[in-house]
């Protein structure tokens, strides 16, 4: 299979950007649910009463 006007390797440098933009996509997407489910579930494990401080005028101290 010839293709005119490309060099040799040509094909071969497209495939292998092709194959590391694809696994470049497929591991940030993994570690967007990974880092999406951690705070999820950070957000169950965090008792209410540190979720939100009291926003009074008033320093503790």
């Amino acid at each position: 299979m010839e293709v005119p006007n490309m060099d040799k390797y040509s094909v071969y440098v497209i495939v292998v950007y092709v194959v590391t933009l694809v696994l470049l996509g497929a591991y940030l997407g993994w570690l967007w649910l990974r880092l999406r489910a951690a705070r999820d579930e950070a957000e169950l494990t965090t008792p209410s009463h540190l979720k939100s401080a009291p926003t009074t005028g008033q320093r503790r101290g």
